[in-house]
């Protein structure tokens, strides 16, 4: 078993999370036979090592950023073959979407919930995302819990950035400065022109969110009702289009409550493609990691990895 460590996730607050937990994992599901990285660099080269001497277990203890980090190192890099591993997770961070929903029976006694039933791992999906960044520079991505563009990725990139607010608010209440966040987006932002390419079909909106689904929740308490795509044959796709402050808040407070369908200025797709084309580079979210993209391409990879239970 190999395992990165985020001691920095959570805004510091992984560190700690980490001390409770350890003796208890260790324990009951880790044992002391592990190898475990809290560096980064040069970690494309160290799980190729791995891998190569017969690796195939590797756990992410962060947040969900710290998932995506590491499952796009896997899909990246050299000689491994990603439907040989199986991936596991430690929620450190603020939000922990991948683990939703949450298992009572998955957490330590300090309240960090884990995936580690490797036994029980089962083939998910990922999404593949090709895209050009402000610069036009062509590049990919892997996301396996969802990715947005509109103002919920704005949000994200506004909770990832050094204002100054954030820096004072986000080390003393992070649910606080997500709500904060929230609420600013709500009512500042402007919608984005986009052209939406999905199920064959071709349309020009002005989104105020559209969210790629494999995991329906996201952002904390929110969710929708689409129900899991980590094994499905598509994405849920969700647009919210053309709302205004008001339609935004009752949006918010309907997903915080877990309802989608049915919403005004909503729509629903389920495609395993979908071709999104912002009028200027806009974030775009992926698994709470934000880059500013467009002529954005994004392709289910069924079963690409294997996912502890």
């Amino acid at each position: 078993m190999f395992i990165l460590l985020n001691r920095h996730s959570n805004n510091g607050r992984g560190h700690r999370k980490w001390e409770e937990s350890k003796s208890e994992l260790e324990a009951g599901l880790l044992g002391r036979d592990y190898r475990l990285a809290e560096d980064c660099g040069g970690l494309g080269l160290r799980l190729g090592e791995e891998y190569g001497r017969g690796e195939r277990l590797f756990i992410a203890a962060g947040g969900d950023g710290t998932v995506n980090y590491l499952l796009n190192k896997i899909m990246t890099a050299q000689g491994i073959i990603p439907g040989e591993i199986t991936l596991g997770a430690i929620g450190l961070g603020s939000s922990n979407d991948f683990h939703k929903p949450y298992s009572a029976g998955k957490r330590t006694r300090a309240g960090v919930y884990y995936r580690l039933d490797a036994d029980g791992a089962v083939p998910h999906n990922i999404g593949q995302v090709d895209y050009e960044d402000e610069t036009g520079r062509p590049l990919r991505k892997y996301f396996i819990i969802n990715g947005s563009l509109g103002i919920i990725a704005r949000g994200n990139y506004l909770f990832n950035s050094d204002g100054r607010v954030v820096r004072w608010l986000k080390p003393r209440w992070v649910l606080g400065t997500i709500w904060y966040l929230t609420f600013r987006t709500l009512l500042t932002e402007k919608n984005i022109p986009v052209r939406i390419s999905v199920g064959g079909n071709s349309l020009q909106t002005e989104a105020t969110t559209l969210s790629v689904i494999i995991n329906p929740h996201f952002t904390g308490n929110l969710s929708y009702d689409c129900g899991d795509f980590s094994r499905r044959d598509a994405f849920g796709i969700a647009l919210c289009e053309n709302m205004g402050t008001a339609e935004r808040f009752r949006t918010l407070s309907s997903l915080s409550k877990g309802r989608f369908t049915g919403l005004r200025k909503t729509r629903f797709w389920e495609s395993p493609e979908v071709e999104l084309d912002p009028r200027f580079p806009t974030p775009l979210e992926l698994d709470g990691e934000v880059v500013l993209a467009r002529r954005i391409q994004i392709r289910l990879l069924k079963g690409a990895v294997k996912v502890c239970q």
